[in-house]
């Protein structure tokens, strides 16, 4: 059972057995009469005082509490104790959800990004554009994110966004900034959106991790010239507009629909900006380079998770992910078909010098989904003996992640 799971049990405890919790947030807003113990005439009166909902309750003074009839002051003080107990474990599982904002022009491909994560690959061809707010739960690898999908139009920039921004920009954890890179007309537009972004976040005191997303970057055009023009262009625009405010840096990730291990990594890198779990566990890589002398090491699970990663290069970075992501898309394969999972993955490229290979580390969640310690190395027969060191260390780092 989830952490998550075993507190709403917790929380559902304190209420009726007729009551039913299906989100967190409404918990605040049920009637008092729901709590256990609280009765019908009981919960009239306090009615009658302006004490409406549980929330209302939780908000009660215990060294000031009103007088109300029919209700004697120690059973009141219970009530406001256990209501108080509540509010506090909501509003803790709530602050866990990372809160995510989609934003970018009209037709950048945010909703479709949304879909694949879902896995609704079917209604990606029927989806209209988004209007004004979309909001969502999604549970990405067993880590809760609220998506919020601000619809690109410009009436809803202008009149919507701009005009109430504490309504939509407060509190982000994260900003996933969409633009399409097959689009270069709107590439000028693109850059000034988020430019008022920037100006909007710094009015409010905010300051989410950015990540620039190039969507469209499908397979069959990315080695063209005019895409990888497109890119450059992209990426002088943005890296200038984030230079105006020096409190912000701007990072880019490159994802098509087509190839869901680009959606899965982009989120990856996103969530990693605000887990500090992360950062320990790249450490922990960076250690693990260096005692088998590997020129790149990353924690990836088999259902596409980059837990972590330690490279010394870009092109390094993208060999190793990419490489595991294939590889572990064929075992999948292989194991669907009745095959068993090899605990070790190895690709020799002679020619180049270096080996890939990955290792079984251990498993996750209750799906029992395997985790592999990848290396990309020059001398791959260092990496003997080092396995249980690591695995050891690591472990614990994962269970903390999810």
């Amino acid at each position: 059972m989830s952490d998550q799971t075993s507190k709403k049990v917790v929380l559902k405890d304190f209420f009726k057995r007729n009551v039913l919790i299906s989100e967190l947030e409404e918990i605040l807003r049920f009637k008092p009469e729901t709590l256990i113990g609280v009765d019908k005439v009981s919960s009239d009166q306090l009615l009658a005082n302006g004490i409406k909902s549980i929330g209302d309750l939780a908000n009660i003074s215990v060294a000031n509490l009103p007088e109300i009839k029919d209700v004697l002051p120690s059973m009141l003080q219970k009530w406001v104790k256990i209501t108080q107990v509540i509010k506090k474990n909501v509003q803790e599982q709530l602050r866990r959800h990372k809160k995510l904002l989609m934003i970018g022009l009209d037709n950048g491909g945010k909703t479709s990004i949304l879909a694949v994560v879902q896995d609704k690959f079917s209604i990606i061809k029927s989806l209209l554009p988004t209007r004004g707010v979309k909001r969502e739960k999604l549970d990405f690898f067993g880590y809760p994110i609220v998506s919020w999908d601000l619809g690109g139009q410009v009436q809803y920039r202008e009149k919507l966004y701009f005009n109430r921004p504490e309504l939509f920009f407060t509190e982000a954890d994260i900003i996933l900034y969409v633009i399409d890179s097959q689009d270069p007309d709107r590439f000028p537009e693109s850059a000034n959106y988020f430019r008022e972004v920037l100006k909007v976040l710094v009015d409010l005191e905010e300051k989410p991790a950015l990540l620039i997303v190039i969507s469209k970057s499908d397979q069959d055009i990315r080695k063209t010239l005019q895409w990888q023009q497109n890119v450059t262009t992209i990426k002088n625009k943005f890296i200038k507009v984030s230079d105006e405010f020096e409190q912000f840096s701007v990072d880019f990730c490159d994802t098509t629909v087509f190839q869901r291990e680009t959606i899965m990594q982009m989120f990856s890198i996103a969530l990693k900006k605000v887990s500090d779990t992360s950062e320990i566990i790249e450490n922990i890589l960076e250690d693990f380079c260096s005692q088998v002398e590997a020129k790149a090491s990353s924690l990836v699970s088999m259902d596409g998770l980059i837990f972590g990663s330690y490279t010394s290069t870009d092109t390094d970075e993208m060999l190793i992910n990419n490489t595991a992501l294939l590889l572990q898309t064929l075992s999948n394969f292989y194991n669907s078909i009745g095959l068993i999972r090899e605990k070790s993955i190895r690709l020799d490229l002679p020619l180049n010098g270096f080996t890939i290979r990955g290792e079984k580390l251990f498993e996750y969640s209750d799906l029992q989904i395997p985790v592999y310690l990848w290396a990309l190395s020059e001398e791959p027969e260092k990496l003997e003996g080092k396995i249980g060191y690591f695995k050891e260390q690591l472990l614990p780092l994962i269970n903390l992640f999810l």
